[in-house]
């Protein structure tokens, strides 16, 4: 099932018993390998790096490229494997409805865990330093309060449901921010795509 929540951002579902199972998995498995997200400092002259901004953006993250070195038939490699897929699924049904060319992933898959009081600023997620043509959230659980995927150019509000996968355009007008979680966890986990 699709939502179109306006030219360019669709909302696709996974079945729940799934994301509730990936909810479990990254509640038991995830604390050792979480991190304060970073944003990208500098400029083209200088080169770009990360950069550590807890007013730009407050949540804790870990890349799964850092499991790799995990035994195959651990229960977050085999998760990530899983959630991977779908994602790609819905990036795939979203670049065809579209008729927008073949994409490939820009890295693994970014696991996000925002706590009550945390959020991340307004932001484009294509940039110089990271070039990218689709953006997707997948949603794990939704038993917090605030937290909604906000676009400012479209006056959209949105509070993810458990399971949603949000497939958007990575494009400046397509501004988005992750309100402050005012009461419990929000899970997620982001990937970006590029033009091959």
């Amino acid at each position: 099932m699709v939502t179109v929540l306006a030219p360019g951002i669709n909302v696709y579902s996974m079945d729940i018993d799934k994301s509730k199972k990936y909810y479990e998995t990254l509640k038991d498995y995830s604390e050792p390998f979480l991190t304060l997200g970073s944003i990208v400092g500098g400029n083209p002259e200088e080169g770009y790096h990360s950069v550590i901004d807890v007013h730009i953006r407050n949540c804790k993250i870990f890349s799964t490229e850092r499991l790799n070195a995990c035994h195959e038939s651990d229960p977050l490699r085999i998760m990530i494997a899983d959630a991977q897929e779908e994602m790609d699924n819905f990036v795939n049904l979203f670049r065809l409805e579209y008729q927008a060319a073949a994409v490939s992933r820009n890295h693994d898959l970014i696991f996000m865990r925002y706590e009550q009081g945390e959020f991340f600023k307004y932001h484009n997620d294509d940039s110089a330093a990271h070039p990218r043509t689709f953006s997707a959230i997948m949603y794990f659980n939704d038993d917090y309060e605030g937290g909604e995927l906000e676009f400012k150019y479209f006056n959209i509000k949105y509070s993810p449901k458990i399971g949603d996968c949000v497939v958007f355009s990575a494009a400046f007008p397509y501004m988005h921010r992750v309100n402050e979680i005012t009461k419990g966890t929000r899970y997620a986990a982001v990937n970006w795509y590029k033009y091959i």
